[in-house]
């Protein structure tokens, strides 16, 4: 622990002479709470105790180097402390999502990459020390493994962009699309493959058709075994968002060969929380309820949902969300019939007064929870918070789990 503290330290004082040396752009991020938290269920009840929630620290060091003619070249190195015990190293960009034991966080990570590129006015290449990407956009297909390697990009027409990746593990990678951007409409797709997955291919485009309505739809198709095209996975992603004045709305579609391509998102790539069907079936992370019988039993989803906010006040807002379940296959594309949990939704409203926030909702998936929270904004970054839930696990359950979070955290 010493060891790393000082080499920390030593590589702090480093950059800092650096900075000064040849102005390189150094950003801070950290943050740093503490709760007091308890539940109660039945004749069970945890005593309230502190915690820390959350605690992190990181520092990016961007370098970067114009040559002239068009030549540059950077290093980005990222030192960072703290952060959660446990963590999926290989989740995120260029990862699984799959935890096993040397995914632990240590306590200090040093991490970067570096890069030189070419620029002309048709084209652009860069070489780099780790490069990535994928062909798909919303759905987020599984992107090629971070190695070293090439990107391409042509920009011989206005508005349109073609991208070539090619990197080397112990398999050559690539990703190989094109895009055309315009006011109204984009349009875009391409392929790639991989060591884990041999073909993948994706078109989607957005239609901006009046002021406030944006309609987004992609449809994608990954194959693991390229002698065999009838184990492709297909999925379609398809939203419709409605902006005017002080109303919000969004309603989508999602049909997904999960096994194919889920779960594959990010959380933060995600609109509102993993209760909800249709990003429960994207996202890494497990309902914190309940697994429902239909992820046990489905490998192919079709899901209907919609959210709407409207701001009826200044201050007062109220906001729902929708998702049903309409079908499930499993692996043999056969119906899987007499489902339970096929619905989640939420209800709720929201009250700003100042620097004070009151919000309370109901929602129901695998059970369903009774909540509340007030915020109060002590200084800017900086929040006060107390939220009691009263959470149902299941229909069946006989009693409610009462919990209840005073917290105060600050964003540096």
């Amino acid at each position: 622990m010493k060891k790393a503290l000082v080499l920390a330290l030593t590589v702090l004082m480093v950059l800092s002479l650096a900075t000064a040396a040849f102005a390189v752009e150094v950003t801070y991020e950290g943050k740093v709470g503490v709760k007091l938290s308890g539940d109660s269920e039945g004749d069970v009840k945890n005593d309230p105790s502190f915690d820390k929630d959350p605690l992190e620290a990181k520092i990016t060091v961007d370098f970067t180097k114009d040559y002239g003619d068009g030549v540059t070249a950077g290093v980005k190195t990222k030192v960072e402390a703290h952060g959660d015990a446990y963590k999926d190293q290989d989740a995120g960009e260029d990862g699984n999502g799959i935890f096993d034991p040397e995914d632990v966080k240590k306590e200090f990570v040093f991490d970067g990459a570096g890069w030189i590129q070419v620029e002309r006015d048709l084209f652009t290449v860069k070489a780099a020390t780790k490069l990535n990407d994928q062909v798909g956009r919303d759905l987020k297909e599984y992107k090629i493994e971070e190695k070293a390697g090439l990107d391409l990009k042509l920009t011989a027409i206005d508005g349109l962009t073609v991208t070539t990746v090619l990197n080397n593990g112990t398999y050559l990678n690539y990703v190989v699309k094109g895009e055309y951007a315009d006011d109204l409409f984009t349009v875009g797709g391409g392929f790639q493959s991989s060591e884990d997955i041999k073909q993948a291919f994706g078109v989607y485009g957005t239609l901006n058709l009046i002021d406030g309505l944006v309609i987004n739809g992609e449809f994608g198709s990954r194959d693991d075994n390229t002698e065999d095209k009838e184990d492709a996975g297909t999925a379609i992603f398809a939203t419709a968002a409605y902006d005017l004045d002080a109303l919000s709305t969004k309603a989508g579609f999602l049909m997904l060969d999960r096994v194919a391509f889920g779960p594959s998102a990010d959380k933060d790539d995600l609109d509102n929380e993993n209760w909800r069907i249709n990003e429960l079936l994207r996202t890494n992370e497990a309902d914190p309820t309940a697994t429902p019988d239909f992820m046990i039993s489905g490998a192919n989803f079709t899901v209907l949902f919609a959210d709407a906010a409207y701001q009826l006040t200044d201050e007062f807002e109220v906001n729902g969300y929708f998702d049903y379940l309409l079908s499930v296959k499993d692996a043999d594309d056969k119906k899987v019939d007499k489902l339970d949990d096929v619905m989640s939704y939420k209800v709720g409203a929201s009250y700003t007064f100042d620097d004070l926030k009151f919000e309370g909702w109901f929602k129901g998936f695998v059970g369903t929870q009774f909540g509340g929270k007030a915020t109060y904004t002590l200084a800017e970054d900086v929040d006060t918070s107390f939220e009691v839930t009263s959470t149902k696990a299941s229909e069946e359950a006989k009693d409610s789990k009462l919990a209840y979070t005073a917290k105060i955290v600050a964003t540096l």
